[in-house]
């Protein structure tokens, strides 16, 4: 069988050697030209077929591409069948340890560390796979040992290990065989593919026949896709008024009613949801409500999201996060908006990319800044510094960077 796999970036020379390992003659396309030179040398050597740009003209039997990439690129193609790389690595992935995998459009890192972290306390050896970085995950730390790619491919590139639960935060969809499979929100049904798809189509392939969880708001999104869903709403809801830097009492509602105070190191606020998440994926695997509260109440936050704090008189918060958009901007706005800290606010852009596919729009991200009343820096991009403006009382630093 011939078989065609587009894209080396997001995990075409993960597949390769397992179709070559079936007897297929494989050829495998750089598409965005920027493979490294021993990646490709390395599937020579295994006999795969390389070329870079558009693949070679001519029919195939299986095309492999993920769901993001453009048709644009099988011009001069024909085949007989095509799956997403979501769909190849359903063919492929073996791996038995118990695996929990997180999708969605906002809240895929927060969750997955939430998880990692409130599973750690319940006495579990976890390893955890995130756009952060990737490794074991003891009690309140990521012991970052690599930096991999979330697409759906490099599912296929956990490491060996003992562990009890491997976290799994994945780009766009899955491998369909996790035991317990997250949709954190389908907040922007955005395009994809040069707007031929949408990230819905690609997304639903993490559902499995093991545990979903999904929104309940987004209940209709996902149920005609045939599998069992398991509901998950606000578990977590804040006690009073809350106040910059300070801690945020919360009701918790997970085996009865508890409060709890989330540190004030970073915006709990904007980790809600991700928490009532978290807290179904705890409840389906039965961890106990005094390990779950007790975690929640020691958790300090993903580093570089939204964490908080003072330089003289002035708030600043850092937000270093691959899914940067004018959506995450309006969340992290609204957030500050509620604590009163918008008075007087600077936000700087920092669109530092490290192979992320969406790009800034400028134009919804000024609009958003000018309806809650701030002023925008859009840097170049190239480590330096903006100068902050005299009077400004908050500062907002975002840069968009990641490995997807």
């Amino acid at each position: 069988m011939r078989v065609l796999l587009l894209d080396m970036t997001h995990g075409g020379q993960v597949l390769a050697p397992l179709f070559k390992r079936e007897g297929h003659d494989v050829t495998v396309c750089d598409v965005y030209r920027i493979a490294s030179q021993e990646m490709m040398e390395s599937l020579k050597d295994i006999g795969a077929e390389v070329c870079v740009g558009k693949p070679t003209p001519g029919h195939y039997d299986l095309v492999s591409m993920p769901c993001h990439c453009p048709d644009i690129f099988l011009e001069g193609c024909t085949y007989d069948e095509r799956i997403w790389y979501s769909q190849a690595v359903n063919r492929f992935i073996d791996d038995d340890r118990f695996r929990i995998e997180v999708t969605g459009v906002k809240g895929k890192t927060s969750t997955c560390y939430l998880i990692s972290h409130i599973l750690a306390y319940a006495g579990k050896k976890v390893y955890l796979r995130s756009s952060r970085g990737s490794g074991p995950y003891t009690r309140g730390s990521l012991d970052l040992q690599e930096l991999k790619s979330i697409a759906p491919p490099y599912l296929l590139d956990l490491p060996d290990g003992d562990y009890d639960v491997m976290v799994c935060e994945v780009s766009l969809g899955g491998s369909g065989k996790a035991d317990i499979a997250c949709i954190t929100n389908l907040l922007e049904d955005y395009g994809i593919a040069k707007k031929s798809r949408k990230a819905q189509e690609a997304k639903k392939d993490i559902l499995t026949d093991g545990i979903n969880i999904v929104l309940e708001s987004e209940k209709d999104v996902w149920s005609p896709y045939g599998k069992q869903l398991r509901l998950c709403g606000r578990k977590v809801t804040v006690i009073g008024r809350p106040v910059y830097g300070e801690p945020l009492k919360v009701s918790v509602d997970y085996r009865g009613m508890h409060e709890i105070e989330l540190k004030g190191d970073y915006l709990a606020l904007q980790y809600l949801e991700a928490m009532d998440m978290a807290l179904e994926v705890c409840d389906s695997m039965d961890i106990p409500a005094d390990v779950v509260l007790e975690a929640l109440s020691e958790f300090r936050g993903v580093p570089g999201r939204g964490e908080v704090g003072f330089k003289g008189d002035v708030r600043f918060i850092t937000e270093r996060n691959p899914g940067i958009s004018h959506m995450s901007v309006e969340r992290t706005l609204k957030t500050l908006d509620m604590m009163d800290c918008l008075s007087d606010s600077l936000v700087i852009i920092d669109p530092v990319s490290k192979k992320v596919c969406d790009k800034l729009d400028r134009d919804l991200i000024e609009e958003v800044v000018k309806r809650y009343g701030a002023r925008l820096i859009v840097t170049p991009g190239d480590g330096t510094e903006p100068d902050i403006p005299s009077g400004v009382k908050t500062v907002v630093r975002m840069t968009k960077e990641g490995y997807q």
